[in-house]
């Protein structure tokens, strides 16, 4: 008898067998296509929307808390600048104090004046002879300003520019004029500028409200930064236009943790980087004060050595033992009392 018939119904039956199974790879890779092109196409629908609104954010919205209902995770994170404890990298420890009518807070940080008496010296003209103490977070930025003791020694309102959030202070005085308001709050007494703002320094200062990228608000930056990359060949340099994503991360923080000067009776906050960042580069301000009068002369020069550019700067040194008194600060700036 002959087997052939066997054998092609056995072949018949492996051939449906591999049909089938191509055909569910393929229906496997179809879906697995579809899938990716959707979830492609949700991506991109995101990046439109990278949050999701609650509140409609404007360029008057200065309470960080508004800001916080469209981005809570941020918020919840900012407000752990209230906590106090000190770390191998800074911070510092809470320290009871009795409120007064002058002072009504409950707490404060240690004074850097009590635990080394010699800065009172060293800085003696200077308002940080008054008052210094350890720092603590943002959020105590503008309260810890608003009644420290320097502000027996009258202080400009260019004072506030690093403590509080001035991006629409700035824009209702200049009338849309970032630059004329910038000019407006540095000539006024402290506590005037005080009166026109509510918040330290906030999300608005560093976050366009209607895209979160990060912007620059701090005229003193502008015109820094700008005389910066003038001396590199750079001309009209616009920060918020020109810089990568890169620097401006730098750029954003570095609105107010730098060094400067006041310029004139305006007030005028100042950058030194025409002349660029090396301690040797910048031409510094050499300044005279009187403790008796508080008068000050100030007058440009460029540092003939590398040398202290602050006087708080060279506090650290100093009292690491690294320096006396007599070679602080050659070359420094004027008075910074924020």
């Amino acid at each position: 008898m002959s087997n052939h018939p066997t054998t092609d119904v056995a072949g018949n039956g492996s051939n449906k067998r591999l049909l089938v199974l191509a055909v569910c790879v393929a229906a496997l890779v179809a879906i697995g296509i579809a899938t990716l092109l959707v979830n492609v196409a949700q991506h991109k629908q995101e990046a439109k929307t990278p949050f999701f609104k609650t509140v409609e954010l404007t360029n008057t919205t200065d309470d960080p808390a508004t800001w916080g209902k469209d981005f809570p995770l941020q918020y919840d994170q900012d407000k752990r600048n209230v906590e106090m404890k000190a770390t191998k990298y800074g911070g510092s420890e809470p320290v009871v104090h009795t409120p007064t009518n002058e002072d009504p807070r409950t707490v404060v940080t240690r004074s850097k004046l009590e635990q080394d008496p010699r800065l009172k010296v060293m800085w003696a003209g200077y308002a940080f002879s008054k008052d210094y103490r350890e720092r603590r977070g943002h959020a105590f930025m503008l309260e810890d300003q608003t009644y420290t003791e320097r502000q027996k020694v009258k202080q400009p309102g260019t004072c506030i520019n690093c403590h509080a959030s001035l991006y629409t202070t700035y824009m209702k005085l200049g009338e849309g004029d970032l630059i004329k308001g910038f000019e407006k709050v540095n000539q006024m007494p402290y506590f005037e500028a005080r009166k026109l703002v509510s918040h330290p320094v906030g999300c608005i200062d560093c976050h366009d409200p209607q895209t979160m990228e990060l912007r620059i608000s701090r005229p003193a930056f502008i015109e820094g930064i700008r005389a910066l990359k003038a001396s590199q060949g750079i001309q009209d340099f616009d920060v918020n236009k020109m810089a990568t994503h890169q620097e401006m991360r730098s750029y954003v923080c570095a609105q107010c943790h730098v060094e400067y000067y006041f310029k004139g009776t305006e007030k005028r906050l100042v950058f030194p980087w025409a002349k660029g960042l090396k301690m040797e580069q910048p031409s510094l301000i050499t300044t005279t004060r009187s403790s008796k009068t508080g008068s000050t002369q100030i007058r440009e020069r460029p540092c003939s050595r590398p040398s202290i550019r602050h006087s708080k700067r060279g506090a650290r040194a100093f009292t690491r033992g690294r320096m006396s008194p007599a070679r602080i600060a050659t070359c420094r700036t004027s008075a910074k009392a924020p």
